[in-house]
């Protein structure tokens, strides 16, 4: 693989009077779910610590280091893109670091730095220049990897919403890259990709259900994985469904794209394409009788309270049913974490191993295992 150079992120975000007026209405959407959500939270007392923000997504945490003692994260985040000034969302992803743990704005973990809780400067290319040196060991390792996998597995980031880095065989690498082919690694290596491959061939699209799905990045390379044939559901907070919705539905403006209302049951259709559900409707879901293939979650379990892993791991139970897998890599933290779930729920299946990742993996990212419904006997 050959070094091109650095893309900036004036030369990625572009976006059309059509797309801002889309990313418009989905913060629109957002809004109505925030709304609502706090109604029933008020409703129902006993909701609170299961459907509102909580441990590192609590509106009061404070993930980073601020000179002046303030407190931001990911709602800091959210308030910025909900102004729904142009520039901010042309260069979203600058602004998405409480879903990766890296800030793509400054090339550096995002826990060195202090929150980006304002807009960033018109010049901040000009900022990159001094700071974008020599590809970074996330580049190494890109290129280690990506070279041993399928052509189809290769993590390659749109050139969209001012995403950034070095530029390598005509991909855009950082460690936000990185971190996604991490994971496409370990659902080849240890055959989840073959799996998944064969249940395509007897059922299109395959079903997949992610928790808590970031800015959409793990979704996007899925899909182009699969040839954009996955229904792919994500249940997440509004405040973060606003950056997936955003990105996803304006990188694949074709597919039937839904963004769930408020009452009834939730069915995922049978044609390929997004569906967002805020979290506290997550318990609408119905499958009809057809089990997830795929569920996911990285990264974030080990950052909710012990009530939402036990809330999600129940109702991952129930969406995988008898043939479904939950994929999941998360640090343990000073909590329960999914490891410890009570077995009524899930159980192992398989801890994931890697012949290709580097020794960063698994303590940068976290373990990464399969879960099967705990009743499974196969």
């Amino acid at each position: 693989m050959t070094f091109q150079g650095f893309v900036f992120s004036e030369e990625t975000s572009t976006l059309t009077d059509d797309e801002f007026a889309r990313a418009c209405t989905v913060l629109d959407w957002s809004d109505e779910a925030i709304t609502r959500r706090d109604a029933m939270a008020a409703e129902y007392p006993k909701s609170v610590p299961v459907i509102l923000p909580d441990a590192g997504w609590h509106p009061e945490s404070q993930p980073s280091f601020e000179l002046d003692g303030t407190t931001h994260n990911a709602q800091t985040s959210y308030r910025l893109l909900a102004r729904r000034e142009r520039d901010i969302v042309r260069k979203m992803r600058l602004y998405g670091h409480s879903f990766t743990g890296y800030q793509l704005a400054t090339l550096d973990l995002a826990e060195r730095r202090p929150w980006v809780s304002r807009k960033l400067p018109d010049d901040w290319d000009n900022t990159l220049r001094f700071l974008a040196g020599r590809p970074d060991q996330s580049v190494l390792d890109y290129v280690s990897v990506a070279g041993a996998l399928p052509e189809r597995l290769r993590a390659r980031p749109p050139r969209k919403f001012g995403e950034i880095g070095w530029l390598i065989d005509g991909t855009i690498v950082s460690d936000d890259t990185q971190s996604y082919q991490e994971r496409l690694c370990l659902m080849y290596e240890n055959g989840l990709i073959d799996l998944l491959d064969r249940r395509l061939a007897e059922r299109s699209p395959l079903r997949v259900v992610e928790i808590g799905g970031g800015y959409g990045g793990l979704a996007y390379h899925l899909m182009n994985a699969f040839e954009r044939k996955l229904r792919y559901a994500i249940v997440d907070i509004p405040e973060s469904l606003a950056f997936a919705g955003i990105y996803l539905s304006t990188l694949f403006p074709e597919l039937d794209n839904v963004f769930v209302g408020e009452s009834g049951p939730i069915e995922l259709p049978d044609t390929p394409g997004f569906t967002f559900i805020a979290n506290m409707d997550h318990g609408r879901l119905n499958l009809g009788g057809s089990d997830a293939d795929l569920a996911l979650n990285t990264l974030s379990l080990s950052e909710m309270s012990d009530a939402q892993i036990e809330d999600y791991c129940k109702a991952v139970s129930s969406w995988i049913g008898e043939r479904g897998i939950f994929f999941e890599q998360n640090h343990q933290s000073n909590h329960q974490g999914p490891g410890n779930v009570p077995p009524r729920f899930l159980k192992l299946l398989h801890k994931c191993s890697s012949n290709l990742l580097s020794e960063s993996f698994p303590m940068r990212r976290g373990d990464a295992n399969f879960w099967v419904n705990a009743t499974y006997r196969g």
